[in-house]
This record gives structure tokens, sequence and C-alpha cells, in this order.
């Protein structure tokens, strides 16, 4: 059941900001932390940055520093907080401590205290700031002793940089968010680089040369630590980073635990005798790992349908040139968010010259093909909108859930929302 109460407080919590208003400073995030007597000085933190695959390390990151703190859990501290973004179905799995997302009890409590804190400052806030200032609000009243901490936007001016990390991480960067991060990949870069703390430590996985050096001289700059590690071993590398500086507590990490797997990320089920497989990755590299991953599903069994909705601030004839070949069928849509591209503009922008395409505006339409379509496999991609929306149309919530995905979306796609928006 979903508390009115829950729905009120997000709904009061949905503030959008425009690109026209970043970057701004920091300031204001950090008299609102103030104001709530900044909560964020309590525990530990790990702020995480990147283009892709930042949620997935985050959750990775929380999953291995959770067994070594269960031994604390009956005494002072001892949970771990994981708060990332954006949410799939509601906006309560972006907040979670120990593996448990927010009660909507709870939420509504943190929510009360953040915006009577917003409001005695006079302040405009947006929604990723007032929900960074809940979390950490939260994480303090529930005692957590080290939180995992996953930026909204860049990095050097996002909200969760309002925030002393004990240690900086960066997943791949790409070329993404150019409206509010410059249009350069070595601006995008810098934006992203500001999470390292002075005096700090640091860790990314291997990075294009320029990116790499920007990294560094911040670093140099700052006179940090800053070391570069396998793709596959990030996680295991921050948590013996934070056991080394005695963060955390000492434990030995099993190198083949299976780390987590999130929904809509290379989400593979079965539907009506088809595989169908559910990414809601949107950079030219991300399409490069779906791209490998149908290779291994497909085989030789050829065509494929692809199922594509993208928003506007997204590259999408990058993403799509990946897939421009004979045996991929494709299937424009539109993403079930205000800043959608239109299936004409997809078009436009793709310039396709090899692969089959196709356009189908009504989204449920396009979801549909998966129980009609010929080919034996489907792939629904583009964006963490368009994954949602499948797992719902494809039956992968529990009623209550769906009910509470629905709920969300219409807060902040609806009329209120969108007129907040100007």
């Amino acid at each position: 059941m979903i508390d009115p109460t829950y729905l009120d407080a997000l709904r009061a919590l949905a503030q959008p900001i425009r690109a026209a208003a970043m970057p701004r400073s920091l300031a204001p995030m950090r008299r609102l932390l103030a104001e709530l007597g900044d909560p964020q000085t309590r525990f530990q933190s790990v702020v995480v940055t990147g283009s892709v695959s930042k949620g997935t390390t985050c959750h990775q990151i929380a999953q291995l520093l959770y067994p070594p703190l269960r031994r604390m859990e009956r005494g002072r501290g001892g949970a771990v907080g994981l708060f990332t973004s954006p949410h799939l179905h509601s906006f309560r799995e972006r907040l979670v401590v120990s593996g448990e997302r927010i009660s909507q009890a709870e939420f509504v409590e943190a929510a009360n205290a953040v915006l009577e804190a917003a409001a005695r400052l006079n302040f405009a806030y947006s929604t990723f700031e007032l929900a960074t200032a809940l979390v950490l609000w939260w994480f303090a009243r529930r005692g957590v002793n080290i939180a995992v901490l996953e930026v909204g936007i860049g990095g050097r001016w996002d909200a969760v940089n309002a925030v002393e990390n004990g240690l900086a991480v960066f997943t791949p960067i790409e070329r993404e968010h150019v409206a509010m991060l410059g249009g350069s990949l070595q601006t995008i870069a810098w934006n992203k680089a500001g999470i390292i703390q002075a005096n700090g430590h640091a860790l990314s996985v291997p990075q294009d040369s320029a990116v790499e050096a920007i990294l560094r001289d911040e670093a140099a700059l700052k006179q940090a630590t800053f070391s570069v590690v396998a793709g596959d071993q990030l996680a295991h590398a921050a948590c013996n980073s934070l056991m080394q500086r005695s963060l955390i507590p000492q434990r030995s990490l099993d190198a083949d635990q299976p780390l987590i797997h999130l929904p809509g990320r290379l989400e593979t089920i079965t539907l009506n005798g088809r595989t169908v497989l559910i990414d809601g990755g949107h950079t030219p590299a991300s399409a490069r790992r779906l791209h490998n991953e149908i290779d291994r599903l497909a085989g030789m069994i050829k065509p494929i349908r692809l199922i594509v909705g993208m928003l506007r601030d997204k590259s999408a004839r990058d993403f799509l040139a990946v897939f421009d070949a004979p045996h991929f069928r494709i299937t424009l849509t539109t993403a079930p968010v205000h800043r959608a591209l239109s299936p004409d503009e997809l078009e436009a922008q793709a310039k396709l010259h090899t692969a089959t395409v196709e356009i189908i505006p009504d989204l449920n339409a396009a979801l549909a093909h998966v129980y009609s379509t010929p080919e034996s496999l489907v792939v629904v991609a583009g964006s963490l909108r368009i994954a949602a929306a499948a797992r719902e149309a494809f039956g992968l919530l529990t009623p209550d859930a769906l009910a509470e995905a629905r709920a969300t979306r219409a807060i902040f796609e609806g009329d209120d929302y969108r007129a907040k928006l100007g």
C-alpha cells in the first residue's frame, strides 16, 4: 500500500533544475546541511562518479562493505548507507541502509526535516539537492558507519561533493551531459575530477589518456593519492583502500564472490518463448557492451529486434551507430519522460544506413512487439526510463511495486511537475 503522506512528501521534493542554472556553487548545499546539523560529518563516505556503471559500482562496493561491518551492528554504527540515482521504479530505491530501502514513514520524516530547513533558508533547491540532504540526514539518524554516494551529474559542483569523502572512485568517463558539463571530453573529465579531495585518495578504472591526465593533474594539485585499477577489480580495490587506512574493519575479501547485478542493466528474461534483453545504457561504450552481450546471446541466430527510446541530452547518433548492421531490425519509440526524443528525431539524428528501421511512437505498442515479432531475441534499450517501462510492461514487478512505480512517474511526469519546468 502507498501512504498518501509519502506521495505528498515526494511531490514536495520534486523541484526541477534547468541546465542554464548549472553549474552553481556548493555554498547553498553546504548551508542546507549546516541547517540540518551537518549530518554528513557523522560517518565516512565513498563518492563515485563517471559516465557508465556508477550505480552498479556503488552497489558492489556497498555489498562488499556490509559483511565487514556486520560485527559492529549491535554496537555504535556498523550499518552501510547507499545513495544512488536515478531510480528505476521507486524513488526509495535511491536511499538504502544495509540492503534495505528507506520506508515510506522514514521518508516522510526525513523529507519534512529537509523541507523545513530549506524553507528557513528561503532557497529554491532542486530535487537532487533535497534528496541528497534527506539521505545524509537519514544516514546520520540510522547511525551508519560508512556511506557510498553516487554523484548525480559531473562531480565538482554536484550536491554530493559537499560531503568530505574518504575515497573518490571513477568509473569510465565519456562525453555526456554536454549542456551542463561542457562540450568536450576534457571539460567533462575536469568536472568529474572535482570529487578528489585535498590530501585524499582516489581510484579509477583505465581511462582515455586525456581523461587520465586530467584526473592525475587534479590529484597532484590537491596532493591526493591516485591509482588506476582494472574495471572488474574496482569495488574490491575500493574496499581494500578503506581497510588499509582503518576506515573499516580488516577482512579478507573473496575475489570470486559474485557481485550484484542490477535490474535493467543487461537483464535477460524469457517472455512468450523469446529471449528479451533489457538495458538502460545510453552511451557509446554501453552500446558496445550491449552489442557484445547480444552477440553472446544470439550466436548465429539472426536477425535481432532492437526497441530503442532515448532522452534529449544523449547522443542518439553515437549510440545507434553501433547497431547499424543488416541483421538489426530497429524499432524507434518514445521514452516515457518529458525529455524524450521523438522517434522522428531519433531517426534524423542516427542517420542509419544498413539497419532496418521502423517508427512506432507509442511506447506500449512498441513493447508489444515482444509478443508478436518473429525474432527470437528482442532487445529493449536506450535509457533507464525505457528499461523501467519494459520491466513494468513485462510483469516483473509485484502489484504493490507497480502501483508505486506508476504513482512515482505521475509525480515526475505529471502536469504539476511540467508546470514547474516553465
